[in-house]
């Protein structure tokens, strides 16, 4: 299944995913709110969106601001142009100035950071954000996850360990609190202090991840194997504990803000990783019933409609489940970036169902659709595997050149479309090749989970799971898997759905 984030967009230049109109104000008290100022606010704020930083900064000019916070808050405006305008020395200088002016205020840092992403200089956000971290943790806990996820995807290069010092200190704070952001920014932490070898650090942020996928991926991974006793007190049998903390999360999130589409979509994945389907498909009576209902519908809602849709599937209603994508991929948009994600997931359901006829008029008209490296390798690995799997096999050929030259940009997506046409020599050729490569650590998790003898949280059976079996038979495969991981021990499996498919 893919997983896109809306930031794609924002890399794609198609869309405007983040809501930066008056961002930079909206929770600072240092500017006076007069009619004039405010309008001024909004002017600044539009010109900076629309990367016209010449004008933006002859706005900030303008201000006149009362008291040291509200001097360094202006001044930190102007330097966030003057980044634009790539003129660093002038920047420097009103941000230092800004720190002298306001040495425990936060709020020119905040500036900066927004600043920095607008302006693709994540050097200038990454500074601005460690100095909120250091003075300011209640105001990073509320930062809008959209702006650290785009961050997180642009850290500066050449600073691993300052930038997994950040990750660290992020989940250190508890940013995002206890939400499913929140759990995965401590399985993060996690990670990456096992990769340092630091086992005790690691074991204290495990009471935080609570992620049914994240606890499977570090109990089957062999790196994590002095924490596995851990681990599997915290989860309790079937990761029982972990599925309901995360449940109650999701649930809590939800009654706060019931009309947050975002606050629907986790609720309705929380639920079927519980296997409560009954429950996860209740909640197709929170969604537009009409296309022109669903003409309107936001990336978040998108998301809402993608995970019921999935729980349908899952309690063996193919049909439902794919009646409900169609709605939503077929609803006409003016924009439609972030559909990506759905049509593929629609296409990957018919395809692990064998309903290749169906799928393969969807194949063509999801690939021109504007994805990511990896959403359009996993456009090339349904389209050679539906072609194969019709007996067009010619016509499959032309395209495995295409799909095995992007293979490092999903590696296990890719082994699925050789095993899906039987190409058993060339799959497990990508995996030992992938194990070797540059993202070989994220592929060994993934690699793991479709090895493994029994199905994983929303692991879904598929045209190629029989496959994967087979290829974990040959020698150097099961010489790897043994090396890297195991079987999920058969007491911490996913427990049965509460919902039985009818017969």
């Amino acid at each position: 299944m893919l997983m896109l984030g809306s930031l794609a967009a924002l890399a794609l230049g198609t869309a405007e995913p983040l809501p930066w109109q008056a961002a930079f104000h909206e929770s600072s008290e240092t500017v006076a709110p007069a009619q004039d100022t405010n309008a001024l606010l909004k002017a600044y704020d539009s010109a900076m969106f629309g990367k016209r930083f010449d004008e933006a900064l002859a706005i900030a000019r303008k201000f006149e601001s009362a008291g040291p916070e509200g001097q360094a808050y202006v001044a930190a405006m102007q330097a966030s142009a003057l980044v634009g305008l790539k003129r660093d020395s002038e920047a420097r200088a009103l941000v230092a100035k800004a720190k002298e002016l306001a040495p425990s205020s936060p709020d020119s840092s905040r500036v900066m950071f927004l600043g920095g992403l607008l302006t693709d200089r994540p050097d200038v956000a990454a500074d601005a954000l460690d100095r909120m971290i250091a003075i300011a943790p209640d105001m990073v806990r509320e930062l809008n996850w959209e702006w650290i996820r785009f961050f997180l995807g642009h850290e500066p290069k050449g600073q691993d360990s300052r930038n997994e010092d950040r990750r660290i200190a992020l989940a250190r704070i508890g940013y995002s609190g206890e939400t499913e952001v929140g759990h995965w920014r401590a399985a993060n932490a996690v990670d990456i202090l096992v990769k340092r070898g630091d086992f005790s650090g690691a074991g204290e942020f495990l009471e935080y991840v609570n992620e049914p996928r994240a606890f499977e991926n570090m109990l089957i991974q062999r790196r994590y194997a002095a924490l596995w006793s851990q681990l599997e007190t915290l989860a309790g049998p079937h990761l029982e504990k972990i599925r309901e903390a995360s449940l109650r999360s999701a649930r809590a999130e939800y009654a706060s803000a019931p009309d947050d589409h975002d606050k629907l979509q986790l609720l309705a994945n929380a639920l079927r990783h519980a296997g409560r389907f009954d429950e996860a498909m209740a909640l197709r009576a929170k969604l537009p019933a009409t296309s022109a209902e669903m003409s309107l519908a936001d990336e978040p809602m998108g998301w809402a409609v993608n995970n019921v849709a999935l729980a349908f599937h899952e309690a063996g209603r193919a049909d439902d489940a794919d009646r409900l994508f169609a709605l939503l991929n077929d609803a006409p948009m003016p924009k439609e970036y972030w559909r990506i994600s759905m049509k593929i997931n629609r296409l990957e359901l018919l395809v692990m169902d064998g309903k290749f006829d169906q799928a393969l008029p969807l194949v063509e008209p999801t690939a021109k659709t504007e994805g990511s490296p990896y959403a359009d390798q996993l456009v090339r690995r349904l389209r050679y595997c539906t072609l194969s799997s019709v007996g067009r096999n010619d016509e499959a050929a032309k395209y495995l050149p295409d799909l095995l030259g992007h293979a490092a940009d999903a590696p296990g997506p890719t082994i699925d479309g050789l095993l899906c046409a039987g190409e058993l020599d060339k799959a497990e050729q990508v995996a030992l090749d992938s194990l070797n490569g540059e993202k070989k650590d994220s592929f060994a998790e993934d690699f793991l989970r479709q090895l493994q003898t029994h199905q994983l949280t929303s692991d879904d059976p598929s045209v190629w799971q029989g496959r994967w079996q087979e290829l974990r038979a040959r020698p150097a495969i099961r010489e790897a898997f043994d090396r890297l991981g195991r079987d999920l021990p058969p007491q911490l499996l996913p427990p049965p759905p509460t919902h039985v498919p009818a017969k």
